[in-house]
Parts: structure tokens; C-alpha cells; sequence
């Protein structure tokens, strides 16, 4: 289809082939005319806007079967140069008159010139054509599948010597400088690169997570870095330069939830495998592991009050089990004080007091319940019929408030349990994370599934910011500690930071 780009009118259309097709591009010089490839063809299109109407002419290939995934041409719109699924480039000779092609096809179509004899692993995902600025040569970069990038010759389809490297994840996406200095690549696990072209040397410009991100938290008293969770890794970010620092991993599993003591020495984490694991933020080697904290996955964890240095110092984690149970930790063991066991669903929040006198915990099957911190003992639960994800205490502590999917924030009394009042927290979708302003609690902030990211104003109830960004459910948002900030988290893979209004 063919799109005026100022009314966003379609102007016309016709079938792209009797296959699928893949990929297409405009010619470099031309406004009229356009090339699209895909499963064993290749076509260049000219537009007619006067019918409007559009001519297509088909490359002969002859006995080549290949599918395209990717295409580019060169500043004389002269070739097409193209990446297949089985690792080759294909050089198409495509200046050719698609009306003389109407009338006369068998001598003006294009045609298949020439194909790289040596393939790159797991196909040719992207192509970029460019121009030696020293001999006005064309080149190809060539991004594949393991990660290689390599840089062709136009005129033989073979690989220029030294100007071969390897990135991490599958080359996604190149883009030409605008200086033609160099390149930039993305790749499958979210990692950006700047590939010279005088040495050919990579250089790691950005990363991010791959895969939905589940948990963010912020160290005590400390805004200049967040530490985020996701699919078998953990990540430590500079807040200010939006770097990664230091990365975890922990191959084929799923880290859910995440916390740091109050001195910052030890990050605990909460697993897919029903295993809790603490790190060195420093350096991330493991501190320790606690073996079945619960038979299933450990959803939600929160840590006490207390003071790392003189331990035992105390660790509560929730489960796909429906358990909540309590943990003293000291620096060569780790042992379950206690096991929770009213919840009939997952414990999806945790939260306790800054006294460590009481806990409330959420689950999925409705209830939110208070405990006796030190007795371990149930002091009251409340009801509502929603999947409860998230639930914590105001500053003060004589509320607690709740979201769920009823896509509701409701305010509870911390004392009795009773219901205080229930805000609308989105119109259609499930309300997802709440983080309440420490100190004063005037503010708090939400996130939900239809993407958004909401400013509270906690004693009107009135959403007083609506943030737009994520492409997918957000999962965590958090306060920095110095209030001027939120981070938020989401299903899309992505990291927001919010400048306070």
C-alpha cells in the first residue's frame, strides 16, 4: 500500500506477490519508486500517482530459491543488495523502466547478478549499502544472526579483510552515521554498538533488558542508582548517566522480585527455581543461596528493619505457594524462623513496618493480611474480589493502600481493616504497582497494564500526572529516594525514568 504521508490516505495498492513478502525500500534518489522482496522474489514498483496505479516488475533468479529478509540499495540506485535466511547476499541489477518492463518484460526486468559465496551463520538479518569515501567503491555492511558484523565488497560480494566482528545477540538493525564515520548496530538483547569503519572496531554505546523486566528498587537513601530484575538477570544502573554498571546472571531462570539491605551490602533476590539468592552489588558474586525457600517460584520479598552488621538480621519471602515465611540470616547460615500459611494463592506483595512490628502481604486469591511481626500471628485480613498485586503501608502507617485487577486503589485502615475509600485507578485494565512518597506521603505513584504511569495526590485521590512511554503492562514503579524522580518497569523490556513534576 501506498500512503500520502501528510493526510494518511492510502493512494493505492496491489498484491505484493503470491508469497509472503518481507522487507522493502525505497530507492535512494527517486520518490517513485520502491523495491520489496521475501519468500523466493524480488520486485521494484514503480508508482504512478497520476492513475493512481502501480507497475511491478519481477527479478528473474533463475535456479536461485532464497528467502529475503533484508534489502538496501546503492547511491546510484543502480543495485539492490539483499540478506537471505540462509546466510547469503544477493546483488540485483535493478535501474530498469517498469514501463518499458510492461510492454517488453523480457528485456528490462531485473536481475540477480551475483551472490556472496561465503554465508553468514544464522542468515543476513540486516544489509546497508554505503560508499568508500577513498575510492567511491560501494560496500555492504552485512548484520546476521550469531552476531557478525562484516563489511563486503559491492562489486564481488566478499568479505573485506580485518572488517569482520562479532557482537552480543543477533544484529537486528544497522544504521549508517551521518558522517559515514561508522555505524551503529542493535542486536536481539538490547545492546547498541558503534562500529568504526576505519578499524572496524566495536564499541558498547547502551544496553538494556531483553526480556520483561519484573521488580526495580533503589538503595537506602542512595538516587544515583536503581537496581532492576528480569528474565535470568540482574542489572545495577547509574541513574544519572543511564549506564549499566554491573550485570547477574543466572542462565534459564526468572527473577521476580528484588531487594537491598539498609547498608547496601547485599542484594537478595527471588527466583523461577523456588530459590532465594543474595549477591555482592560490588561484584556480583553470589553471598549465598537459600535452597527451597518455597516448592514453587518465590514471587515477593521484603526485608526488615534491622541492622546487617549486628546479625541475624531478617528476610520474609512469599511464594507461588501461597506461604509467607521468615528468615534469620547471618553471614554463614540461613535459617526459616517461620511459615506462613493462610494465603490460597501466590503472595504477590510484601511490606513491612518501619518498627518491624507488623507485615502485610497480598495475594492473588483477594485477601491482603496483617501480621505480628515478632509473634508471627495473624492480626487481621481484609477481603475485596480482585487479584491483589500490590499493598503497602503510608509513611505514617495508619493506612495501608491496595490495587488490583479490578483496576481499583483502595484505602484501608491499618488498625481495623476497614475499607476507607476506592479510587478508579485506570479505566479498563488492571492496576499493576504502587510506591508511596517516603516522609510526608503526599504523593503516590501507580502503574497498570493500559500502559501508564499515574501521579497521586494521596489525601484528594486525584491523579495529578499521567506519564506515556511503555509499549507493555508496567510491572514495577518506584520513588527515587530523593524524591525528584520515578523509575518505572515494564512487560516491553523497558526502563522509564520520570523527571517529578
Amino acid at each position: 500500500m501506498i500512503w500520502d504521508a501528510d493526510s494518511g490516505t492510502a493512494i493505492c495498492g496491489a498484491p505484493a506477490f503470491d508469497d509472503t513478502c518481507l522487507t522493502l525500500r525505497w530507492l535512494s534518489a527517486r520518490n517513485d519508486r520502491l523495491v520489496t522482496a521475501g519468500n523466493y522474489h524480488l520486485r521494484v514498483w514503480q508508482v504512478d500517482i497520476n492513475l493512481p496505479k502501480l507497475h511491478a516488475m519481477t527479478a528473474k533468479m533463475g535456479n536461485m530459491r532464497r528467502v529475503i529478509t533484508s534489502l538496501t540499495c546503492d547511491a546510484d540506485d543502480e543495485f539492490a543488495y539483499c540478506g537471505t535466511k540462509t546466510g547469503e547476499v544477493l546483488k540485483f541489477k535493478i535501474d530498469r523502466d517498469p514501463i518499458m518492463a510492461y510492454n517488453d518484460p523480457d528485456k528490462t526486468v531485473p536481475t540477480l547478478k551475483g551472490y556472496s559465496k561465503d554465508r553468514l551463520g544464522k542468515g543476513v538479518r540486516c544489509v546497508q549499502a554505503t560508499l568508500d569515501p577513498r575510492t567511491g567503491e560501494t560496500l555492504v555492511v552485512a548484520g546476521a544472526g550469531d552476531g557478525t558484523v562484516t563489511l563486503l565488497s559491492g562489486s564481488t560480494l566478499t568479505a573485506v579483510r580485518g572488517k569482520t566482528a562479532v557482537v552480543m545477540g543477533a544484529v537486528t538493525s544497522v544504521s549508517l552515521s551521518p558522517g559515514g564515520d561508522g555505524v551503529m548496530v542493535g542486536t536481539a538483547q538490547s545492546n547498541r554498538y558503534f562500529v568504526s569503519m576505519a578499524r572496524w572496531e566495536v564499541e558498547l554505546r547502551a544496553t538494556c533488558h531483553c526480556s520483561p523486566v519484573n521488580d526495580v528498587v533503589f538503595p537506602r537513601d542512595c538516587s544515583d542508582l536503581f537496581i532492576t530484575s528480569s528474565n535470568a538477570d540482574i542489572r545495577v544502573w547509574n541513574a544519572a548517566l543511564r549506564q549499566e554498571l554491573l550485570r547477574i546472571q543466572v542462565p534459564n531462570l526468572d527473577c521476580g522480585c528484588i531487594g537491598i539491605t539498609g547498608s547496601g551490602a547485599t542484594i537478595v533476590s527471588g527466583w523461577t527455581d523456588g530459590k532465594v539468592r543474595a549477591f555482592y552489588p560490588e561484584s556480583g558474586r553470589l553471598k549465598f543461596v537459600i535452597n527451597d525457600a518455597h516448592s514453587e517460584a518465590v514471587t515477593s520479598l521484603a526485608l526488615a528493619n534491622d541492622n546487617e552488621a549486628r546479625p541475624p538480621w531478617r528476610l520474609v519471602t512469599g511464594g507461588d505457594d501461597g506461604r509467607v515465611r521468615i528468615w534469620n540470616v547471618t553471614s554463614t547460615h540461613q535459617a526459616m524462623a517461620h511459615s506462613l500459611k493462610e494465603h490460597r494463592g501466590p503472595v504477590l506483595s510484601l511490606r513491612i513496618t518501619s518498627d518491624n512490628k507488623q507485615m502485610v502481604s497480598a495475594s492473588t486469591d483477594g485477601s491482603c493480611i496483617v501480621w505480628d511481626f515478632d509473634r508471627c500471628v495473624r492480626l487481621l485480613a481484609f477481603f475485596e474480589p480482585t487479584v491483589f498485586q500490590a499493598a503497602l503501608y503510608h509513611p505514617d502507617e495508619s493506612q495501608i493502600i491496595t490495587c488490583g485487577s479490578n483496576h481499583k486503589i483502595s484505602y484501608w485502615d491499618a488498625y481495623d481493616g476497614s475499607a476507607i475509600r476506592v479510587v478508579d485507578g485506570s479505566d479498563t485494565e488492571a492496576m499493576t504497582s504502587l510506591d508511596v512518597e517516603a516522609g510526608s506521603g503526599e504523593r503516590f505513584v501507580s502503574g497498570s497494564a493500559d500502559k501508564l504511569v499515574k501521579v497521586w495526590a494521596y489525601d484528594d485521590g486525584i491523579a495529578t500526572a499521567i506519564g506515556t512511554g511503555h509499549s507493555g503492562r508496567v510491572t514495577a514503579v518506584k520513588f527515587s529516594p530523593d524524591m525528584r524522580s520515578v523509575v518505572s518497569v515494564g512487560a516491553d523490556g523497558a526502563i522509564f525514568i520520570w523527571d517529578l513534576p
